[in-house]
């Protein structure tokens, strides 16, 4: 196993709260009358994609945790 419980915790954690305040800006966003633009939506959905897979991390090879967590950062940075 490459992750122990407290790192996979922790970036279940991020990616938890980051979808939460992504949501509720997009929610505060239709309510004041805005369209949230298209990135908000791509962070949103990747977000969840990724919570699935790090509560699903011990599955993955070595390499496929690579990938993720580069995929991770990419989230991060948007």
């Amino acid at each position: 196993m490459l992750y122990d419980k407290a790192l996979k915790q922790a970036m279940l954690d991020v990616l938890n709260n980051r979808a939460s305040s992504i949501a509720n800006c997009i929610q505060a966003l239709f309510d004041e009358g805005y369209i949230p633009n298209k990135n908000k939506f791509t962070i949103l959905d990747w977000s969840s994609i990724l919570i699935d897979a790090y509560e699903n991390i011990d599955v993955l090879s070595k390499e496929q945790h690579q990938k993720l967590d580069i995929i991770f950062n990419r989230v991060l940075k948007l």
